[in-house]
């Protein structure tokens, strides 16, 4: 899993499955602002969004942020 938030355009984005600059295949809109975008074999690739300063209530204006590599508890290291 892969988190990044870019500051400019105040989009995070959550790779669950694919990675930066892999194609789409479909996204669907879940609500404003917020959208899923399923790979070519239908998984879940990742959710995207919008006025994720807002949505998450962190300050707008943070700098860019990516957190990759992410263990959870019970989980196996890789």
């Amino acid at each position: 899993m892969k988190i990044t938030y870019d500051a400019g355009a105040d989009a995070m984005y959550i790779y669950l499955q694919g990675k930066p600059g892999e194609k789409v295949s479909r996204t669907q809109e879940l609500g404003d602002g917020i959208a899923i975008d399923y790979g070519p074999g239908g998984a879940v690739f990742g959710i995207e969004i919008l006025d994720a300063s807002h949505r998450l209530g962190f300050p707008r204006g943070c700098p860019e942020v990516s957190l990759e590599q992410m263990v959870f508890k019970g989980s196996p290291a890789r």
